[in-house]
């Protein structure tokens, strides 16, 4: 079973909210090191949201400019303004971006006719190839399965979908809706827990942040699963269960694993973008049961 796993790559920040890029390139190279197949710049792990639009283009366009074809590299281009979301998509597509990823507005709310006319304009106007970011957690809307291979059949640039959907079924029913018409059509599930059984079911992988602490571990899945190696797969699926923690101790999860990375010696930051905060040493004492058990034993 082919797969792949992307990583939404964290963003290692100064004390005053600027890009440490030295530290970027170098979390870059370590995550690909362990056998991350490329990353998703400007995404929800990485506070794409309090970015302005000038900060997050220099942002992915330094990702592009370091991978240099060396890897995938997928650019969250979303943004409340749809010229922009427009504009950035193409100006990245442009640099040598492999493809954009998009999350529908997520303020105003939408009927099924909304996001198909949203998706439909978008689309429409992009120079290249586009995923589609299901979120309805942080969107307020799910696309539909029905909705997504419409727009699929208008689209030939629509190339693939992140699922970030707690609940298997629903990326399940993408894969049942999509593939048998658009085998190509790339399905990511955004949940680490789903990666294998939505592989196994169909689907492409995981566009996961697990993978930004335990990149390895994410790695030894996408082996697992082509030499389906049901054994391994087993024991994979236990550790990602068990990694499931960082998502649901603190929210938002960013200054849980960036507090683990910095820990593990990992070039990375504490600081986050307001509204986020790094965690108070009352909050880490508070969940220092929850280092000890995921992190502290590896060092």
């Amino acid at each position: 079973m082919k797969a792949k796993y992307i990583c939404p790559i964290l963003t290692s920040m100064n004390a005053d909210e600027t890009v440490n890029y030295d530290q970027m390139h170098a979390f870059y190279d370590q995550l690909i090191e362990a056998g991350i197949d490329g990353v998703l710049a400007g995404g929800s792990a990485g506070e794409f949201y309090a970015f302005s639009y000038d900060e997050i283009k220099e942002f992915i366009l330094d990702a592009i400019e370091y991978g240099k074809g060396r890897w995938e590299v997928i650019a969250g281009t979303g943004r409340m303004v749809k010229a922009e979301t427009i504009q950035l998509s193409n100006e990245v597509l442009k640099a040598g971006a492999d493809a954009v990823i998009i999350v529908g507005p997520y303020y105003s709310a939408c009927n099924g006719d909304d996001v198909f006319a949203y998706f439909d304009e978008v689309l429409s106007a992009i120079d290249g190839p586009v995923y589609i970011y299901n979120y309805g957690d942080r969107t307020g809307f799910d696309i539909p399965a029905e909705t997504l291979l419409a727009l699929r059949e208008k689209h030939d640039n629509l190339v693939g979908v992140k699922d970030t959907h707690p609940v298997l079924r629903h990326t399940q029913r993408y894969i049942q809706f999509l593939k048998p018409k658009y085998p190509d059509f790339k399905i990511y599930t955004g949940y680490d827990n789903n990666c294998i059984p939505s592989v196994i079911s169909g689907g492409d992988g995981c566009i996961g942040a697990q993978s930004n602490v335990d990149p390895e571990m994410c790695a030894n899945v996408i082996k697992a699963l082509a030499a389906e190696d049901l054994s391994a797969l087993k024991e994979l699926q236990r550790k990602i269960d068990a990694y499931f923690a960082f998502y649901e101790v603190h929210v938002p999860f960013n200054p849980v694993m960036k507090w683990a990375l910095k820990e593990l010696g990992a070039p990375m930051q504490e600081n986050c973008r307001v509204p986020i905060k790094p965690l108070t040493d009352a909050q880490k004492e508070k969940l220092a049961p929850v280092a000890d058990a995921l992190w502290r034993n590896k060092k």
